[in-house]
């Protein structure tokens, strides 16, 4: 299973992949909680679907050009984090 997390401006998008079928999407509007929303709504979105974090095989991220550098640093550096973490 895919996670991608989608950046567009103050807009986020969370969508969840199994092979090329989109299982389900999460999506709401923040421009300041970002850091605060972002692992709690991948939990719902998770545990909504009854999947396990280790069902997760790799996270990708999709950052348009007029997303802010603070939000796109936080939604990378989740990305990466997972990834290097599905490794172990």
């Amino acid at each position: 299973m895919i996670l991608n997390i989608s950046l567009d401006r103050n807009d986020i998008k969370l969508t969840l992949k199994d092979g090329r079928k989109v299982l389900d999407v999460l999506a709401w509007n923040d421009e300041y909680t970002l850091s605060e929303q972002l692992l709690p709504n991948i939990d719902k979105l998770l545990q909504k679907n009854k999947i396990s974090k280790k069902q997760i095989e790799k996270v990708t991220t999709k950052i348009t050009k007029t997303s802010g550098v603070t939000s796109a640093r936080i939604v990378q550096t989740i990305a990466k984090a997972w990834n290097l973490g599905s490794r172990f």
